[in-house]
């Protein structure tokens, strides 16, 4: 890929099942990933199936993963395919068998960009900012909504990274084409509809809402409803893990799980909400939350071993599922166990 500029076409080209209809998806059980479930169902005619955390994947039963597409989610493994925005690679001059993100819209690695050498320079935005180009360059979509911006400056704090890291921005908007007036994004962020103190009430609006969805309690392991936690910013966030990576708000139906009801109103309340901004209607029918395989996974990081060479080394030595940089100094990885994705 050229460094300056995105090319869509040849995304496509490499990777054409990101294009294809009625494909099944799992998605990160987030804003982002919610918004790249909207867009999916809405323009592909897709499914969700399934919710990835880092530390459990809940995937509906019958379905193989191997059929499905991670949004907003780097998965390392060649045989699932996956779109993704995190810093991934610690070092692009280390080569090790397990590293297989061939399989993985990623920008960053569009890009050659690594943590060791390029972490200031990481992707900014959301997989849904990304995937907006893509489907726009195959004619999925064309046009947003002008109330789409509140979504859309809020998913992954895209609003506080355009004056945390505004260089940075400037930088990936010229790459993705977003400074050109036919790029879908344009008229959102590059057009002036609103002085600043307009977006700070739009954006107000919108976490106010967002905050109108937060969880007050979640469902632990013993079937007991556990009430607190209400002034936590959960709105947008699907919960099916604790901080220990212990299942929470799941049901057990036989051998698999549902979506606890409470869980499951309060997310599909805040997706709707959402659906209205972006003019992609939330269709319940194409939404999975119940009978669920469940796979518990080892969720860890570098906080506790210094990041170099050779402990990115024996990271990869144990095949991580997924892992993202979350500072220049820190990586937080999943590893296949107790339970194996496929």
């Amino acid at each position: 890929m050229n460094n300056k500029q995105i090319n869509y076409k040849r995304i496509l080209d490499e990777y054409p099942w990101i294009a294809e209809k009625k494909q099944k998806y799992i998605l990160s059980p987030d804003s982002d990933g919610f918004l790249c479930g909207l867009l999916a169902t809405n323009h592909l005619d897709g499914e969700i199936v399934g919710f990835y955390d880092g530390k459990i994947a809940l995937i509906k039963n019958g379905i193989n993963v191997k059929n499905c597409i991670f949004l907003d989610v780097d998965i390392n493994r060649i045989k699932i395919k996956s779109v993704g925005h995190h810093m991934v690679i610690y070092n692009k001059r280390i080569t090790h068998t397990n590293i297989n993100y061939s399989n993985c819209i990623q920008p960053n690695i569009l890009r050659n960009f690594d943590g060791r050498n390029d972490f200031q320079k990481k992707y900014p935005f959301g997989t849904i900012h990304l995937l907006l180009g893509i489907f726009q360059e195959v004619k999925l979509i064309n046009k947003l909504p002008k109330n789409a911006i509140w979504p859309l400056l809020f998913t992954d704090g895209v609003w506080n990274n355009l004056f945390g890291y505004t260089e940075n921005c400037i930088e990936w908007i010229n790459y993705l084409g977003i400074d050109s007036s036919k790029q879908i994004l344009n008229a959102l962020f590059c057009t002036s509809h609103y002085s600043f103190y307009e977006i700070m009430l739009g954006l107000n609006d919108f976490l106010r809402m967002r905050d109108g969805f937060n969880a007050v309690g979640y469902l632990n392991n013993d079937g007991e409803y556990i009430v607190g936690g209400r002034n936590k910013r959960t709105g947008d966030k699907l919960k099916i893990s604790n901080s220990n990576g212990e299942p929470i708000n799941l049901v057990k139906n036989n051998s698999l799980f549902n979506i606890y009801h409470k869980e499951k109103i309060r997310i599909e309340e805040f997706i709707t909400s959402v659906a209205k901004y972006v003019d992609w209607p939330y269709q319940a029918e194409k939404w999975s939350w119940n009978n669920f395989r469940l796979s518990k996974f080892a969720k860890d990081d570098f906080s506790k071993i210094a990041l170099s060479n050779q402990s990115y080394i024996s990271l990869m030595d144990k095949n991580p599922l997924s892992m993202a940089m979350t500072s220049g100094a820190n990586i937080e990885f999943t590893t296949e166990a107790p339970d194996r994705l496929f």
